[in-house]
């Protein structure tokens, strides 16, 4: 039933007294109204989302999940994710011990993760659009490997740093994103910002235990840049929203 079917029909305010209307007696008494039945209507909970870090390789998230907030990033997805395989494998060998793990896609951020709420999505993907729109598809390289840790310490990464003519391009792109962030009051990037590529992860700090085989990773990558770790051209930057994933074509 309509909730408009809950509304009774009242009289004029002059009916607010009895009224005579020749020997009739106008009553105003007002009509109950019946309760409206709410027992079929879905209820959204409340309760807080709790993250298991046992479902994701003892992973935990950044900051909390709070509903109605989208987390949100750009970036660009490397795509010949095969190349990396022997890189992979011998990076591996070369740090046992380390309880290195595989990352689950292999991407260059280009902004931080920021929360988003829902009705921004699309005006803030259309900013993205209308931003890269006039750059030029580029070839992406890698120059070196490097070792990260996340600001909670709680995750460190073997990456690949772009080279000087991808940084370049990069760059363009991340002080476009840095605009719209700036638009909708969010963070922007890091400053002077290191562009790479994260293909391997460890639980905790292992900074130290790992730059101390910095120099032979970096060996490996300069063989396996010259069998089959060479430029791929990118034409077009990603954007994650939630479970939302966009692209948007470079020229």
């Amino acid at each position: 039933m309509s909730g408009l079917s809950y509304i009774g029909d009242y009289g004029s305010s002059s009916d607010d007294s009895d009224a005579y209307s020749g020997e009739n007696i106008v009553s105003s008494e007002k009509v109950k109204l019946p309760t409206p039945n709410l027992r079929n209507v879905p209820v959204v909970g409340t309760e807080d989302h709790v993250d298991d870090p046992d479902l994701h390789k003892g992973r935990t998230r950044s900051f909390p999940h709070k509903r109605g907030n989208w987390a949100s990033y750009v970036y660009i997805r490397y795509p010949e994710e095969e190349n990396l395989t022997t890189l992979i494998s011998r990076f591996v060998a070369e740090c046992p011990g380390s309880d290195l793990h595989v990352c689950e896609d292999f991407h260059i951020s280009l902004s931080r993760t920021v929360t988003l709420m829902y009705h921004l999505i699309t005006p803030f993907t259309k900013s993205l659009q209308d931003a890269v729109d006039g750059i030029d598809s580029f070839d992406l390289g890698f120059k070196s490997v490097k070792i990260y840790c996340n600001e909670e310490k709680s995750r460190t990464f073997v990456s690949l740093a772009v080279d000087h003519f991808s940084n370049k391009y990069l760059l363009k792109i991340v002080d476009k994103v840095d605009d719209i962030l700036v638009d909708y009051k969010l963070p922007t990037f890091y400053d002077n910002p290191s562009l790479h590529m994260s293909i391997l992860w460890a639980n905790g700090d292992k900074k130290a235990e790992l730059t101390s085989v910095l120099d032979n990773l970096n060996n490996i990558l300069y063989q396996e840049v010259e069998k089959c770790l060479k430029t791929v051209t990118v034409d077009r930057v990603n954007c994650k929203i939630g479970n939302k994933f966009y692209q948007f074509t470079l020229q």
